[in-house]
């Protein structure tokens, strides 16, 4: 009987299913440029980044950090660079360190979060180990964001607290910031930086003799005088706050304004009898009777008034140095 031919075995290989690799971003921030704060941000970048990349399952795809309060949303760069490219479509998931980190106003928080769960895009937070889309991400997040925030402000109260404690003391550090015209010592506290506090003399002179403040801007400029920052140009702002600044007269002043209520990141002024004053502190630049008389110029200068409900507007007329250079000239006598 005839070999039967033999059947030709067929081994059928399943197919590989295809995993789309999750396009993972990396969040961070820290609140302040303190050394500290920075080591702090390079750990949780080298961290949080390494845990991505050993994740066969997601595909890195960036880092995007703030140095930045975590207050308000619209203030960080970076985390509006990383919304913008979710919004693109170029983010499956967000990797950050903790709740804190992404915001501690819980209002931005939430409506953040649930733009992001809207266009399916997921939140991993390491510390608290939960997951944006996660069945209960959600509610445990808002339960979490609200605990962040309460800690937030109470730390915020707590720090106020302390520096008015510490500010009823004279010689408290509080009173020994630094500005333009002193340097600051350990031991003897602010002393005269000799070169700026020329300048700080000059900028008093300028403003008496009638030179606007953008004028003596521009003498500044012209003579090459590095601004308090070390940069060329010197900001209206900076010489402005030079005139008014009362640490000039060797009295140093503490708690003129203050931060408004949490969420806000402005100021606002305090009540005049909530501000400490530590006279004699240091060694003066410019005379108080000098001072006095230079903040009743601003006042006559300024194009803003108070009407007569309390509202503030501009006067129909401005101050001219150019006039003002001219009434300060010696009328000739008439000849006869």
């Amino acid at each position: 009987m005839p070999d039967e031919k033999r059947k030709p075995i067929i081994h059928v290989i399943p197919a590989r299913r295809h995993f789309k690799r999750l396009r993972v971003a990396l969040y961070c921030r820290v609140s302040t440029h303190m050394e500290r704060q920075l080591q702090s941000l390079s750990a949780q970048m080298d961290f949080e980044k390494e845990d991505i990349l050993e994740n066969p399952a997601w595909e890195y795809v960036g880092t995007y950090t703030d140095i930045k309060s975590g207050r308000t949303i619209s203030s960080r760069p970076g985390f509006q660079s990383l919304l913008a490219d979710c919004e693109a479509g170029k983010i499956d998931m967000i990797y950050t360190k903790s709740i804190s980190r992404f915001g501690r106003n819980c209002v931005d928080f939430l409506v953040t979060l649930r733009r992001l769960k809207e266009l399916k895009i997921d939140v991993f937070f390491y510390n608290e180990r939960i997951h944006l889309l996660s069945q209960a991400g959600e509610l445990l997040l808002t339960l979490h964001a609200g605990v962040a925030q309460a800690e937030s402000e109470n730390k915020s109260e707590n720090i106020k607290w302390g520096l008015r404690r510490s500010t009823m003391d004279p010689d408290s550090p509080a009173f020994s910031r630094r500005c333009y015209g002193y340097d600051r010592n350990e031991e003897e506290g602010l002393i005269l930086n000799i070169a700026e506090a020329r300048i700080v003399l000059k900028i008093f002179d300028w403003y008496e003799q009638g030179w606007s403040i953008v004028r003596i801007k521009k003498e500044l400029e012209a003579l090459k005088v590095p601004s308090p920052t070390g940069k060329k140009k010197w900001p209206v702002k900076t010489i402005e706050n030079i005139l008014t600044n009362e640490k000039y007269t060797g009295t140093s002043v503490y708690g003129e304004t203050e931060s408004a209520e949490f969420p806000s990141t402005k100021r606002k002024a305090r009540d005049p009898f909530e501000v400490h004053r530590s006279r004699n502190h240091h060694l003066p630049i410019i005379h108080e009777r000098r001072f006095k008389r230079v903040q009743k110029l601003k006042a006559k200068r300024s194009n803003i008034e108070i009407d007569e409900y309390g509202n503030k507007v501009r006067k129909s007329t401005h101050y001219s140095s150019k006039k003002a250079v001219n009434r300060t000239k010696k009328t000739p006598e008439p000849q006869n």
